[in-house]
């Protein structure tokens, strides 16, 4: 065999870097899609530690320098309630006393046992889980003669019957008689809607809790249209809710990708102190928005997605554009890494020099708005940077500028988007327990029983109580 030339051997030595040069560039793609500014601490878990390690050493060396100042070092941060603090001890009265006694030795069988001390043990326990119980209602549906109303049903029949079957019409059996509707009852329809949305549980894993506990067998099928039948009665105050944000003054928006029928769907979100509103759409674009929320005229606390432009008043979430630095700072190297640093170091100290002189002088504060507005413009203007990561999160900042300071001038007004990122975790945890929604109904019924349980949370109030109220 000949051997080869060497503008052959060049040749495919070239052929070769090119595929690896594209197969890294590939590769840096995909992990961008994980370690970036708007993916979650549980995406990013090797970036996001050593930004924790990072900003750790950073408190230290600061508590080490006002110890310093102060002739002492104080310690650092731990988790739970800080040393001082007033306990909250759980107490629980007893409802019944049973009292323990002793007739004979168990020894030597003798009776003459006197009492050498008293002991008492408060024992907190639950019921027993009962069997199910099936119970007929005969409901009689009148008309009235004096004013002509028809199907008038008792008021008795509306406060114990699920809401759906108030005016369900029976079937008729071979001989024409009336065999009675079976229906699921509002403490099994709130229990299974607990089980799903509260606990997280599947179908199937709904189906084996209520049968180990309470004897009764419920296909997976039948589970899911009880949760069909909850969703009807949340209908109402899913749109409640929505009215309730839109009319607001200030709310947190975000979304997040969900697989639907495999296709790419999105979970909506948008939050108040008291209401929480979860759509699911096939579309991350602004129809979504001007569909759900037309007269939303509040402040639109909100990260960069483009589509969130079409409010008038927009306060920019600092915790992305800060985390979008740190990560830029961690990646980068050389000249880069510096400049990445330093713009680093100057962003948080605006942020955290405007919160500060907030807690002196609240909103409205006109002044605060220009002057940190001022700062920052001039802080984007330096000739210095030269790195051209560097350079486009510059020119990112830049553009959202106007809507970074709006927490400034209205009142309530948080300059992070943490808000609407907490009542996305529950919906994200359903993604990763379920991997995707199945259909249209699907989509509804996830997003009015995550309406309500958000919803309720926020509010303080029980969802198994709430739940039998709309069963």
């Amino acid at each position: 065999m000949s051997r080869a030339s060497p503008e052959h051997i060049i040749s495919c030595q070239a052929d070769r870097i090119q595929e690896l040069t594209r197969e890294l560039a590939e590769l840096k793609r995909r992990l961008s899609s994980y370690e970036n500014s708007n993916s979650p601490p549980s995406a990013n878990s090797v970036l996001y530690r050593v930004m924790r390690k990072r900003r750790r050493e950073e408190r230290r060396q600061q508590q080490q320098a006002a110890g310093g100042e102060n002739g002492s070092v104080p310690m650092l941060g731990k988790p739970g309630r800080k040393e001082g603090h007033e306990g909250a001890t759980q107490t629980f009265r007893p409802t019944e006393s049973v009292a323990h006694t002793m007739e004979r030795c168990p020894r030597c069988d003798s009776r003459r046992l006197s009492i050498a001390a008293t002991e008492r043990r408060v024992v907190v326990d639950v019921p027993e889980p009962l069997p199910y119980t099936v119970k007929e209602h005969v409901v009689n549906v009148y008309s009235c003669r004096g004013c002509g109303a028809k199907g008038l049903v008792p008021e008795s029949a509306r406060s114990e019957l699920p809401s759906y079957a108030v005016t369900a019409a029976p079937r008729e059996d071979a001989r024409g008689m009336n065999d009675g509707t079976v229906i699921l009852g509002r403490n099994l329809l709130s229990t299974i809607s607990m089980l799903w949305s509260v606990a997280r549980l599947p179908l199937r894993k709904v189906s084996y809790v209520l049968e180990s506990m309470h004897g009764i067998s419920l296909s997976p099928a039948t589970i899911w249209h009880a949760l069909q039948k909850v969703s009807d009665g949340l209908k109402g105050f899913q749109q409640k809710v929505r009215r309730a944000v839109e009319r607001s003054k200030k709310a947190n928006f975000d979304e997040t990708g969900v697989p639907v029928a495999g296709r790419r769907g999105w979970i909506w979100v948008a939050a108040t102190k008291s209401h929480a509103f979860v759509h699911v759409a096939m579309s991350r674009g602004r129809e979504v928005l001007r569909e759900c929320f037309p007269g939303f005229k509040g402040v639109a606390i909100v990260d960069g997605w483009k589509p969130y432009g079409i409010f008038a008043t927009i306060q920019r979430c600092w915790a992305h554009v800060l985390r979008e630095a740190e990560v830029l700072a961690l990646r980068s190297k050389g000249k880069g890494k510096e400049e990445a640093e330093a713009l680093l170091s100057s962003l948080r100290a605006i942020f955290h020099e405007t919160k500060s002189e907030l807690k002196e002088h609240p909103p409205p504060n006109k002044s605060l708005h220009y002057m940190m507005l001022r700062r920052l413009r001039a802080l984007l203007s330096r000739k210095g940077y030269t790195d051209a990561d560097v350079l486009k999160l510059v020119s990112k900042v830049r553009a959202a500028s106007t809507d970074l300071f709006t927490f400034t001038l209205y009142p309530g007004v948080e300059p992070t988007n943490n808000h609407a990122e907490r009542q996305l975790r529950e919906p994200i945890v359903h993604r990763k327990i379920r991997g995707q929604l199945k259909c249209e109904e699907g989509m509804t019924v996830f997003g009015r029983l995550m309406t309500a349980v958000s919803t309720w949370k926020l509010q303080g109030l029980n969802p198994l109580v709430e739940f039998k109220r709309y069963a």
